[in-house]
């Protein structure tokens, strides 16, 4: 066989036909190797790291997010469907059936979400708001409010909530005799000692495994606000974010840690770590493993002889293919 022919044959690209086969070769090749070897972590670290320098370098990047952003609004803002409309129903109802599910979270984990100095001023603000509107229907001097003085802007801001709504007003009545007593002295403490373990009876109602009814209902309300949301609201949603400001902050953080010399180490101690459970097993296993291995095959083996035909089909290849069959 002289080099033409040879060259003849591997243009062929029909199924099964002498190119495809090669491409077949050169993927089954690659699924056998280990997956560190085909996706080295080193290799990953670099290239992310490589792509966020690039984009904290770039002087457009942050203006084409912002105009991708801008373009969202725009289109939210004009759509007049609801987010469950939106969503394929199929995916709505998983997502239903997901959030029915028995789960209790941990207690410990509760609290330490709720727990937090901003709610605790918040919440405070709140209770001390509605015993010291309580106490001014039982002591005038009451009145003149001097325990909030002191109170920051969220905390004021959370007060004139609270006298706009009855909801806390069902403490008052519990606490009646206490607040009757000593209001002005000990509101303070009163109010620090009682959110703790507002927060605590909060964490143990979240977290009791004998609720988990009660828990499924809640989420299953909160993704049905969610999935009835109009798209047009979310858009004026996104419009009130201030995007450059985000992205300048985000930016910034991002350009810091590349300088300081610890992201690509950091980065691929990471991408070992996620390896670690499966990096020395042939990715062709990882792929069966998740019913991926014939996609991956198909579709590798039709990227590579895609790839591959051009490149035989070349006048380079041609006179390369010369050479080699000259050569003794």
């Amino acid at each position: 066989m002289n080099a033409q022919q040879l060259l003849t044959r591997l243009q062929d690209t029909s199924p099964d036909g002498p190119l495809d086969r090669l491409a077949a070769l050169v993927v089954e090749h690659e699924l056998s190797q280990p997956l560190t070897t085909l996706l080295p972590p080193s290799l990953l670290a670099r290239a992310v790291t490589q792509a966020l320098e690039g984009a904290v370098a770039s002087p457009t990047a942050e203006r084409e997010l912002a105009k991708a952003l801008q373009h969202l609004q725009e289109q939210l803002t004009q759509d007049k469907r609801t987010v469950r409309e939106a969503v394929p129903p199929e995916l709505a109802k998983a997502g239903v059936e997901l959030a029915s599910r028995r789960y209790s979270p941990d207690r410990a984990l509760v609290l330490a979400l709720l727990d937090r100095p901003p709610v605790r001023t918040l919440v405070g603000a709140l209770l001390l708001n509605v015993l010291i509107d309580f106490s001014r229907k039982v002591s005038a001097p009451v009145t003149e409010n001097r325990i909030a003085k002191g109170f920051s802007g969220l905390a004021r801001l959370a007060a004139e909530q609270a006298r706009n709504s009855g909801a806390l007003g069902g403490i008052a009545g519990a606490l009646s005799d206490e607040i009757e007593r000593q209001v002005e002295k000990r509101a303070r403490d009163f109010v620090d000692s009682a959110l703790s373990g507002i927060f605590q009876q909060v964490a143990d109602a979240l977290s009791n495994p004998t609720r988990h009814a009660e828990h499924a209902e809640l989420r299953v309300a909160l993704l049905d606000g969610v999935l009835g949301l109009p798209l047009s609201r979310l858009g004026r949603e996104l419009g009130q974010v201030d995007v450059p400001g985000g992205t300048a902050v985000a930016r910034k953080g991002l350009a810091q840690w590349l300088a300081s010399g610890r992201a690509l180490p950091e980065l691929e101690a990471f991408i070992t770590r996620a390896m670690e459970r499966d990096g020395q097993r042939p990715v062709r296993e990882v792929l069966g493993a998740f019913g991926l291995l014939d996609t991956f095959q198909a579709m590798g083996r039709e990227s590579v002889r895609g790839r591959l035909g051009p490149i035989v089909g070349s006048t380079p290849f041609a006179r390369w293919m010369e050479e080699v069959m000259r050569e003794p």
